[in-house]
């Protein structure tokens, strides 16, 4: 009878178990995708980067790639052999190219037209700048008052492509980050790529149709493909395919070389390998590399006439009256690339535009990387720390480091998906102190992505003021002829908080009592890091100083409002449940 009661206490157990991991994965997945869902609803006013992109991804359905037709919609150009050129790499344009002739094809292009001149003529603020400044309009008058309705009535189509080439890479990395973390520290998962996902860079750029996101997302799969390969026994032909991906990530973003040559060190250094096996994986692994970047002299040959010639080569430095009066924008050193400088280190990390300053997780996250080394995951722990050094010295050294008007620097973002592997160990070790510094950085991004993302170091006060004030970021309401208010934007900020709750009903086993002072005074001290030390560094661009705005005291503040608000509830809901079971039951 004692058996049969142990053996029966033992079953029920299992099934409890089992029923909490099956809950967990289904609300932390649901999670993330409601996250997007809310996401989706932002249509951002273009920049110069996406009117680029966008302008190529129309030359390209004509069968060319000289965007000469579009050309004053962007400065992010080049003129070669007497043509405009975007400077972009054209993975992303030949990635949502089908979607474009699709929806082209469909009317959708006439029906972007059709929303672009009805907001304008609905007098919704910023959803253009009429007239254009004169200066991005080679002077000419008639010019400066058609282009903001031009570039206007392109909005709507640029969000949908968004939606494929930036949205959707930022979810699959979200839902890779969940459920690796699960692996490694069960329970974690959802909170884990839901912090990744909204605490840090990836949320302004997941609205905004640039290349970081897809190319970040490949070069991450073919770090998590070497992963698989490397606790299993040795294919050279999974480590080829790696190195595909990693070649192909090339493709949508030049500079994301630098982390596919770190983890081609990891391909190769398998522990237990011989030296013939090590030579073999780098023969494999930079084998894939060359294969999957060929599309780029493809495209160079097809474009230019030669496979050496990049998009970058003779790259508008000012436009003047010819679109093209200076040309050498990045010219200095490599490809604008040059020593790293000290200073600009320091501010990539704590301007007011800063990595820590805006996105304070990702120093729980480095924690956290630290602790999976100790764990026993030591060449993955190397290899994360070493592709985040690698690109702060790469940016510390390129002539405008935080990427022009952005809200953070933006060049760094292929290192961020892999910093999400340590949130779990983060989220173990110093729960609490997770907790607050992923709702502050959270509470700042969404701010910058509801409001104004796209501003210079000099614009970021605009965050608090437009909330203040009622005045968002435009909306698929905001078509509709809903403004651009509270009402266009209050659904999505329902949908992120709603994800933050599925992400919390999700979790489990996380005792959140552990850490709470340390919670507090980290709280404190980044409340203190970015109202008194970093509104007194400037940023650097080439040979320009820029006169860098803090981050608006009241948002600092209401973010730690937020954070210690979060770290209440779970506290609360942790008294409440029995251990183990789910934050939130």
């Amino acid at each position: 009878m004692h058996a049969d009661a142990t053996m029966n206490e033992a079953e029920s157990a299992s099934n409890r178990n089992t029923g909490r991991v099956v809950r967990s994965r289904r609300f932390g997945i649901a999670a993330i995708l409601v996250a997007g869902l809310g996401l989706s609803l932002i249509m951002q006013s273009p920049g110069w980067a996406q009117s680029s992109y966008y302008a190529l991804v129309r030359a390209m359905s004509n069968g060319t790639a000289e965007i000469d037709p579009y050309h004053w919609e962007t400065k992010d150009k080049s003129w070669i052999d007497g043509k405009f050129y975007s400077v972009k790499a054209p993975g992303l344009p030949a990635a949502v190219l089908p979607a474009y002739m699709a929806l082209d094809a469909a009317g959708f292009s006439d029906l972007s037209g059709r929303v672009g001149r009805k907001v304008i003529a609905d007098g919704v603020r910023e959803w253009y700048l009429h007239p254009a400044p004169m200066m991005n309009a080679g002077f000419d008058r008639a010019r400066a008052r058609a282009l903001p309705v031009q570039v206007a009535e392109g909005q709507t189509m640029i969000w949908a492509l968004g939606l494929i080439g930036s949205l959707l890479p930022a979810i699959l990395i979200m839902l890779l980050v969940r459920r690796l973390a699960e692996e490694i520290q069960p329970g974690t998962g959802a909170v884990s790529g839901l912090a990744l996902g909204l605490g840090t860079l990836l949320l302004p750029f997941s609205v905004q149709l640039m290349g970081h996101l897809l190319s970040a997302l490949m070069l991450f799969a073919a770090f998590l493909l070497l992963m698989r390969e490397r606790h299993g026994p040795q294919k050279f032909g999974l480590v080829f395919a790696a190195g595909a991906l990693a070649g192909l990530s090339v493709v949508v973003e030049y500079p994301i070389a630098f982390g596919g040559a770190a983890i081609g060190l990891y391909a190769m250094l398998r522990a237990g390998s011989s030296v013939a096996q090590a030579l073999g994986r780098a023969a494999s692994y930079g084998a894939g590399a060359v294969v999957g970047a060929i599309p780029v002299g493809l495209y160079n040959w097809w474009a230019f006439g030669s496979p050496a010639t990049m998009s970058y080569s003779a790259a508008v430095a000012v436009q003047g009256r010819t679109g093209h009066e200076k040309l050498g924008l990045n010219d200095k050193g490599f490809f604008g690339i040059g020593v790293p400088k000290p200073a600009n280190l320091l501010e990539l990390l704590l301007a007011p535009r800063g990595l820590l300053t805006c996105t304070p997780v990702v120093l729980a996250a480095i924690f956290g990387v630290v602790l999976m080394h100790r764990d026993g995951r030591k060449a993955e722990a190397r290899t994360v720390l070493g592709i985040a050094a690698l690109y702060l010295i790469y940016v510390s050294g390129y002539w405008l480091p935080f990427g022009g008007g952005t809200p953070g620097p933006r060049f760094l973002i292929p290192a961020i998906p892999f910093l999400g592997l340590g949130l779990p160990y983060a989220w173990r070790r110093i729960p609490a102190t997770t907790l607050v510094l992923a709702l502050a950085g959270a509470t700042v991004m969404t701010a910058a992505t509801i409001t104004f993302p796209l501003t210079g170091a000099d614009g970021i006060w605009r965050w608090w003021r437009r909330i203040t004030h009622g005045h968002f970021q435009q909306t698929v309401f905001t078509a509709m002829g809903m403004g651009d208010g509270y009402r266009a934007i209050l659904p999505t900020v329902l949908l992120l908080g709603l994800a933050c709750l599925l992400a919390a009903i999700a979790t489990y086993g996380i005792d959140f009592k552990r850490d709470v002072v340390i919670a507090i005074a980290s709280l404190a001290g980044w409340l203190a890091v970015v109202n008194l030390f970093s509104a007194n560094l400037n940023e650097h661009a080439g040979d320009l100083v820029l006169k860098a705005v803090k981050l608006p005291t009241q948002l600092t503040f209401a973010a730690a409002g937020i954070a210690v608000a979060g770290l209440l509830v779970a506290l609360v809901a942790s008294r409440r449940s029995a251990p183990g079971a789910q934050l939130i039951e």
